[in-house]
């Protein structure tokens, strides 16, 4: 019996100890990487799967987001032992939810930073800092980030986002229907300045006068400007230049040779009539006659997308290098929230989405013969199934807004080689010299509400050609000093300086 005994005390002991180790593992010390090289972990057996509870924004029906996650957690638990709980929010009300969802402290892992601010969510301690839990479990993700990147989804050196695979830079142009642009005859390469531009408007109304050289998006211009704005409110650099002193934009030559460009332009027929009360979308214009071109961001896709949906090519003209800010990279990335209950897991398998082309087509896409067909798989081609549109699927392809998209396959009737030129894209941009600064406009808070209650009432007037800038841009200017323009400037330069002392 004491014998029995013993064996029993032992048996118990040695079950606790491999309990302890099992428990003790979940450290991360031991764990894979998750990358594309990740093994089935040794305490797949002994450990429950933990659940990465995911927040992604676009629509999806719940049938489809269920066979999402079914077919995601047959990958994910042999290889790291977790599965995955998929919870999808339109666009209308993502912000609204993400937020009642972090201040509840209800749990959750990673979500996407659609309409949110990483800066007030580290603030608030809603979301948490990344850095080590990335050396530990996201190497695969620390290799792809480059130095520009991670310093703007920092905040005190802590990394606290991953940026998505999109465009991380912008730059501006003019595009024009290119039967128009053919008949017209010039090189688009050749055409550098407003002058230049005005020449082949000019030419191209002559040929069809019931057309407008220029029509706006609702009311966006697509001014081509270069300006970091450091983040919020007035006083701005040259984000294609080196020089650090901050600016009024109202003020720079730029600025002023836009404006009256834009007047000229509008006085003499090449503008829509009463372009800043437009109310019609560009595409409604485009494909109902009235403009045949305008001014437009020329970020990978972007004309491309236009084109599909006006169903006519375009000519582009270039009128801006590429360049890159803060903004542009920390605006749509993944965060973790600090309600998660195994952080390790959760950027375990973080990495494993950002090197697992199976699980990034899965979020990207949704199920194969379900919500997309194969159509040339050596390629990496897709299509909808018959019968399926982006307007009736029950997953919402949303490649910007996933994690790694650039992995994934390609919609048919996109570039070939369209994640290929997105990378090329990106890391040519110039960096803005303050990427990675972020302006704390506390104690400018009522300056910058008086300066935005100006700029409403003049900036859109003088970009669509509807003021005269000779008669108004004096009053513009006065009013702004009024407000405090020169008190944010003069706030903004000094963290800036701070924060370039810093980060030599």
């Amino acid at each position: 019996m004491k014998q029995k005994k013993m064996f029993t005390l032992l048996s118990v002991l040695a079950l606790s100890t491999a309990l302890f180790t099992a428990c003790g593992s979940n450290n991360g010390t031991n764990n894979t990487s998750g990358g594309e090289n990740a093994k089935p972990s040794q305490n797949a057996v002994a450990e429950k799967p933990y659940t990465v509870d995911l927040l992604m924004v676009g629509d999806g029906k719940e049938e489809d987001v269920q066979a999402v996650e079914d077919e995601i957690s047959e990958i994910t638990k042999p290889l790291i032992n977790a599965d995955v709980n998929i919870t999808r929010v339109g666009f209308g009300s993502f912000q609204q939810q993400a937020n009642l969802s972090l201040s509840s402290g209800e749990k959750m892992d990673l979500f996407v930073t659609f309409a949110l601010d990483i800066s007030s969510l580290s603030s608030s301690g809603q979301i948490l800092p990344m850095t080590k839990l990335l050396e530990g479990h996201g190497q695969d993700i620390l290799k792809n980030l480059s130095e520009g990147d991670r310093r703007a989804v920092s905040i005190n050196n802590e990394i606290y986002a991953i940026p998505t695979a999109k465009e991380k830079a912008t730059n501006y142009g003019y595009i024009m229907l290119k039967e128009i642009a053919d008949e017209v005859g010039f090189k688009p390469e050749e055409v550098k300045t407003y002058d230049q531009l005005e020449a082949i408007m000019t030419k191209a109304k002559k040929l069809h006068p019931e057309m407008y050289p220029i029509g706006l998006d609702f009311t966006n211009v697509y001014r081509p400007g270069t300006e970091d704005n450091l983040g919020t409110g007035s006083g701005v650099i040259d984000g294609l230049g080196e020089s650090t002193k901050v600016v009024n934009m109202i003020e720079t030559d730029s600025y002023k040779d836009f404006v009256n460009h834009m007047y000229k332009w509008s006085t003499s027929g090449l503008v829509m009539p009463d372009a800043a009360n437009n109310s019609e979308s560009r595409i409604s214009l485009l494909k109902a006659g009235k403009v045949m071109g305008g001014f437009s961001g020329l970020n990978p896709g972007n004309v491309d997308d236009i084109a599909k949906q006006v169903g006519k090519p375009f000519t582009v003209i270039e009128l801006t290098k590429p360049f890159s800010i803060t903004g542009h990279v920390s605006g749509m990335g993944w965060s973790l929230a600090s309600s998660s209950e195994n952080p390790e897991k959760a950027i375990e398998f973080l990495n494993l989405v950002h090197t697992n082309a199976d699980i990034s087509n899965l979020l990207v896409y949704g199920v194969k013969d379900r919500n997309y067909v194969m159509v040339d798989e050596a390629k990496g081609i897709i299509d909808y199934p018959q019968g399926v549109d982006g307007g009736n699927t029950g997953w919402m392809s949303l490649p910007w807004a996933t994690p790694n998209a650039s992995i994934a396959y390609i919609w048919k009737g996109e570039p070939e080689d369209k994640w290929d030129y997105l990378q090329q894209y990106n890391s040519s941009a110039h960096q803005s010299p303050a990427k990675g600064f972020r302006f704390n406009a506390e104690s400018v808070a009522n300056e910058i509400t008086m300066v935005s209650n100006v700029d409403a009432k003049f900036a859109l007037a003088l970009e669509s050609g509807t003021l005269d800038p000779e008669k108004t841009l004096p009053k513009y200017l006065e009013e702004l000093k009024t407000a405090g323009v020169d008190k944010i400037i003069a706030e903004k330069q000094k963290q800036l300086d701070a924060w370039l002392a810093a980060n030599k």
